[in-house]
């Protein structure tokens, strides 16, 4: 085998090592047996070529060596680098920022994702869509994950610089997102929290839409085959004819893109008993769908990214899962309830969801009406301890 050949498949079986946390400095190549030799080749059955080849990349362009398991004392500027698109993936793989101590400042680089929902965000002093808009230097750099081109970005920009990634090579969905953010940030910045938090957003309200008592955002549409419902004209009749009687009407904000979500607008539209409906299909940005979000009272949608918008923003509501597994998604502390099958996503029956929207609109009708029973009660004795001193 030529020399050059032989280097690069050292390295190739030296980046499974490391990948399967199984090299060890003082032990050379020679040492390892045929048997040996093969079984760790065939460990990783999952690791693809491509990862090979960047695990190649890293080593040879001395990457691997900068990854980072503590942040540097003198760490005090942190470029973050999120190159995924998706408005849900963002938001649980931004999650535990607020872990990280706040005398770090943080620079967001977004090329392609929801970049409007983390203008305003207090962890973040910059946010900008190229590596081009941010600072030369940096004290450490994070990443989403290692993918050639994010490499290739880092070698560019950043190429002395330690560094994370969150995901590493991962490239599956069936994991929980805000876990692995957490245990990743945890391990490099030891913050006091035992455990994830919640995802949360900062919206700025503009504020010019008149607001109604119960207002319920609908998220209709949606990208991914498998998570788009196409049962919500009966799941709002269904929910405005079992709607509490003690409870005023509910109105409904439609919210979503593209043609799927026009056709459902305008079945919604078409029936009368659906009640008062307010259409806001292909909104020019993401912002302006969470403050629709941010001003309603609940919210009802299948698991996608005005999902995860809501949860963040602390919003009741219920969300419809299929494969994907609710754990998986949000928070033990989140708001949103799942309605969950292993089946499609419209095998569901409408009834069920109707009725865990209705009960649990209903609890929260019967919490607000404690707290402003409690309210009366309290302003009632401080009126008459004014009173029994004024005399």
């Amino acid at each position: 085998m030529p020399f050059s050949l032989r280097a690069v498949f050292a390295i190739i079986v030296l980046s499974l090592q490391i990948h399967n946390n199984n090299f060890h400095p003082g032990k050379s190549m020679a040492g390892i047996s045929r048997k040996t030799f093969k079984t760790r080749l065939s460990i990783p059955q999952a690791l693809s070529v491509s990862s090979i080849k960047r695990n190649a990349l890293m080593l040879l362009s001395g990457q691997q060596l900068l990854i980072a398991s503590d942040a540097p004392q003198t760490t005090r500027k942190l470029l973050w680098y999120y190159d995924w698109a998706t408005i849900g993936d963002a938001i649980m793989d931004l999650s535990q920022r607020f872990l990280i101590d706040p005398r770090i400042s943080i620079d967001l680089c977004m090329p392609h994702g929801p970049i409007e929902l983390f203008i305003d965000d207090e962890c973040f002093r910059r946010v900008s869509r190229s590596l081009d808009d941010c600072d030369a230097r940096y004290d450490m750099v994070i990443v989403q994950s290692l993918s050639t081109k994010t490499i290739f970005k880092k070698l560019q920009y950043h190429p002395f610089t330690p560094w994370l990634s969150i995901m590493a090579h991962r490239r599956d969905e069936r994991f929980s997102r805000i876990q692995l953010a957490y245990e990743q940030i945890a391990r490099v910045f030891k913050p006091r929290e035992a455990g994830p938090i919640e995802p949360a957003l900062t919206i700025p309200t503009q504020g010019t839409r008149q607001s109604r008592p119960f207002t319920i955002s609908v998220a209709v549409g949606g990208g991914d085959k498998r998570r788009r419902y196409e049962n919500w004209p009966e799941l709002i009749r269904l929910i405005t004819s079992s709607w509490p009687k003690r409870i005023a009407r509910p109105s409904f904000v439609l919210i979503g893109a593209g043609e799927t979500a026009r056709e459902t607008v305008q079945a919604v539209c078409e029936l009368p008993e659906c009640g008062h409906v307010e259409s806001y299909v292909d909104l020019p940005n993401v912002a302006a769908a969470a403050e629709l979000i941010q001003q309603s009272s609940f919210f009802v949608g299948a698991d996608g990214g005005l999902m995860h918008i809501a949860a963040a923003l602390g919003k009741p509501g219920v969300a419809i899962f299929c494969e994907i597994k609710p754990e998986w998604r949000l928070h033990s502390n989140s708001k949103i309830r799942p309605v969950f099958s292993e089946r499609d996503i419209n095998s569901i029956a409408v009834a069920r969801v109707a009725s865990e929207v209705t009960s649990y609109c209903r609890e929260l009708a019967r919490e607000t009406g404690e707290v402003r029973s409690t309210r009366r009660r309290v302003l009632s004795n401080l009126r008459q301890s004014k009173n029994m001193a004024a005399e």
